[in-house]
C-alpha cells in the first residue's frame, strides 16, 4: 500500500534531497584587493629607481656651471630632490630643493682642489643618491707688491718702507724684505712684514740702497717689486768723533746743529717767571718747518712737561698746531732747575728729566722724534714764552 508523498519520514526527505544530482560548477575565488596593491608596488619596485647626475668635471674658479639630475624608472610620479655640497672649504652655494637642474658658481680658492656635490632623489619610499666630483682649478696668476718710499734721503735718517700686497683672490701673502746692490749694509726692524724702517748708515760719501719686496701666497705665487733710495751726508752737521763732547752755547731761541748717529744731549734749564700767568718753554728739535718739543709749564709752585709737536708758522715762529699731541709728564717741583739729558741711539730718543741735583728723582720715557718728524732733526734750541729760561750747561755728546 502506498503511503502520501506528505506522509512520508523526514529522514527520508532530507536524504533525497541531498542526493538530488545537479549542474557543475567552477568554484570562484574571492578577490582581495589589498593583496593587488602590495603585488603592484612589488613590480615597481623591482622595476628599479635610477639617478644620473650630469655636470663639468672641472671648472675655472669664479665661473659658473650647471649640474642637472636625470631620474629614470620613476614613472609618471613626482621626484623630490635634495642637494647638498660635500665639504667646508672653499665654500659652494647650493639650493637644497632647487629641483632636477641649478646653476652655480665655482669659489675663489688658492689652489687646485676638488667640489663634491652629492643630490639625493626620492620617490615615495624610494630613494638613490649620486655623488658629482668637480674639479676646481685655482687662478694662477702671482700675488702684485708694491712699495711706497722716499726717493732720497741723508745719513744718520730713519727711513721707512711701506710695501703693498694685493691679487684677485684676495688671500693672505707672506712678506719678505731684501737688500741688493753693493752699498753699504742696513738694518731692518722687521724683514717679513708689509711695514718696516732702517736707518741710513754713515759714509765717506754718497750711496744708494736697493730694497727688494718679494710676497708669496699659499698657493707658490711669488710677486716683486724694489725700490731704490740715493743717500747723501749733510757737510752742515756737527763733527763729533765717536767718545767726545761739545759744549754748546747756552742762549734762547739759538739753533744748534745735531749730529748724525748715536748723541746724547745734556743740560738743565730754569723757568723763571716773569709777570702773571704760567711760563712755558720747549726743548725744540726741528727739521725744517716741523719740530718736535718737551714743553715745561711752570704754574705756581709745580712744573708740568709734555711731549709736543711744533710746526713753523709763516713769520717764522714755532707754534702749537691744532689736534696736537700732547704726553704728560711730572709734575716737579719750580723752585729748582730742572736737569735733562736726551739719548739717541741714531734710531729712537729716550729723555730722562728732573730736579737738577737729585738724579735719583728723575723719570724717563720714550721721545721719538725720529717717528714724529719722519726724519733726522737737523738741530735742537730752547725756547721760552711767558718769561725767561735760564739755561745751564750744554754739553752735546758722541
Amino acid at each position: 500500500m502506498k503511503r502520501p508523498l506528505n506522509a512520508l519520514p523526514l529522514a527520508l526527505l532530507v536524504l533525497t534531497a541531498c542526493e538530488k544530482p545537479s549542474a557543475t560548477v567552477a568554484p570562484v575565488a574571492p578577490v582581495n584587493s589589498s593583496a593587488a596593491s602590495v603585488a603592484d608596488a612589488s613590480s615597481a619596485a623591482n622595476a628599479g629607481l635610477a639617478l644620473e647626475l650630469r655636470g663639468p668635471t672641472e671648472v675655472e674658479e669664479g665661473k659658473s656651471f650647471d649640474v642637472e639630475c636625470v631620474v629614470t624608472g620613476a614613472g609618471d610620479a613626482a621626484v623630490k630632490y635634495l642637494w647638498t655640497y660635500q665639504g667646508v672649504q672653499p665654500r659652494l652655494v647650493v639650493a637644497p630643493n632647487a629641483g632636477a637642474k641649478q646653476t652655480l658658481t665655482a669659489p675663489e680658492w688658492v689652489q687646485d682642489t676638488d667640489l663634491v656635490i652629492a643630490v639625493k632623489a626620492s620617490v615615495g619610499t624610494q630613494s638613490v643618491e649620486r655623488e658629482l666630483k668637480v674639479r676646481l682649478r685655482a687662478d694662477d696668476d702671482p700675488p702684485v707688491a708694491e712699495i711706497s718710499a722716499p726717493k732720497w734721503c741723508e745719513c744718520g735718517e730713519l727711513v721707512a718702507l711701506v710695501g703693498q700686497s694685493h691679487n684677485e683672490r684676495l688671500q693672505e701673502t707672506s712678506p719678505r724684505w731684501t737688500q741688493l746692490g753693493d752699498g753699504p749694509r742696513v738694518t731692518l726692524d722687521v724683514a717679513d712684514r708689509l711695514q718696516t724702517q732702517f736707518l741710513a748708515p754713515e759714509h765717506d760719501g754718497p750711496y744708494s740702497i736697493e730694497m727688494e719686496l718679494a710676497v708669496s701666497d699659499a698657493g707658490g705665487g711669488v710677486g716683486k717689486a724694489t725700490a731704490r733710495i740715493d743717500v747723501t751726508c749733510d757737510p752742515g752737521s756737527v763733527p763729533l768723533p765717536k767718545g767726545s763732547e761739545l759744549e754748546l752755547v747756552a742762549s734762547q731761541g739759538v739753533e744748534n746743529p745735531l749730529p748724525r748717529g748715536a748723541w746724547v744731549l745734556a743740560g738743565s734749564v730754569e723757568l723763571e717767571p716773569s709777570g702773571e700767568g704760567p711760563v712755558e718753554s720747549f726743548v725744540r728739535f726741528g727739521v725744517e718747518k716741523t719740530g718736535a718739543a718737551l714743553k715745561l709749564v711752570r704754574e705756581g709752585d709745580e712744573t708740568q712737561l709734555s711731549v709736543v709737536l711744533l710746526e713753523k708758522s709763516p713769520e717764522g715762529a714755532w707754534i702749537q698746531p691744532p689736534f696736537n699731541r700732547v704726553v704728560p709728564l711730572g709734575p716737579f717741583p719750580s723752585n729748582v732747575p730742572l736737569g735733562f739729558e736726551f739719548e739717541s741711539d741714531g734710531r729712537e730718543v729716550k729723555v730722562r728729566i728732573g730736579p737738577a741735583g737729585a738724579r735719583e728723582q728723575w723719570q724717563e720715557m720714550p721721545f721719538d722724534i725720529y717717528l714724529l718728524l719722519d726724519r733726522r732733526p737737523r738741530h735742537f734750541a730752547v725756547d721760552a714764552l711767558g718769561g725767561s729760561a735760564k739755561l745751564g750747561r750744554l754739553v752735546l755728546k758722541s
